[in-house]
């Protein structure tokens, strides 16, 4: 078996290592169910990556196949509204937690207002990533 996709194939070993770093921390703290369930979560994880790494096409490749351009707008459509609507619901915990601040003067209140704005910022920067990257190749 020839490796032809590098990417998954490390992602794979990735999953597998931390498969293995679960059920060595299960036991020595004792067998938990939450660590078994995500030992097995990552496992299966594990082996879809190292199965995409040896097929002989490519995931973009395979889904090319079976995806119309009506199902590429409807993609990126909802990919959209995904967007929009994840935007303005952290912007309103934002809100909400300076107005707990705001009342309480707890720090706590702050720290989630602020862990909040930080996501806001970072999912604009991706955005504004993947737009220049998406300019360039296209």
């Amino acid at each position: 078996m020839k490796i032809r996709h590098y990417r998954p194939f490390f992602t794979g070993l990735l999953c597998w290592a931390l498969t293995v770093g679960v059920l060595l921390l299960t036991l020595a703290q004792g067998v938990s169910l939450r660590h078994l369930i995500g030992a097995a979560i990552l496992a299966a994880l594990g082996a879809v990556e190292l199965w995409f790494a040896f097929s002989p096409k490519s995931v973009e490749e395979e889904m090319g196949v079976k995806v119309d351009e009506r199902a590429l707008f409807i993609a990126t459509r909802s990919g959209h509204l995904t967007l929009k609507i994840m935007n303005g619901l952290l912007f309103a915990g934002a809100m909400l937690a300076l107005l707990g601040y705001g009342f309480t003067e707890d720090g706590r209140w702050m720290a989630v207002s602020l862990a909040l704005c930080g996501v806001i910022v970072v999912m604009f920067l991706v955005l504004l990533a993947a737009n220049c990257y998406y300019e360039k190749k296209y």
